[in-house]
């Protein structure tokens, strides 16, 4: 499935943000340390985000996210 749901769907700052330090290898624990957030409220992030990038695991979205151009590997 690997497309954008909608194409005028965007990532916000904060879920690049999550989805690039996700892209470094962090675990959601780290992300969350890193970015001063609970590993409750990363998770929600990046359950938007594979909904927005129409994805289901964290390698396909950041796969997605690149060739999107959201994310630089």
């Amino acid at each position: 499935m690997n497309r954008l749901r909608d194409p005028s769907t965007t990532l916000t700052p904060r879920e690049i943000e999550v989805l690039t330090l996700v892209a470094e290898g962090l675990s959601n624990h780290a992300v969350g340390v890193r970015l001063h957030l609970t590993e409750g409220t990363v998770k929600s992030h990046l359950a938007r985000i594979y909904t927005k990038l129409g994805v289901d695991s964290r390698t396909a979205a950041i796969a997605t996210a690149t060739q999107l151009g959201f994310i630089r590997r």
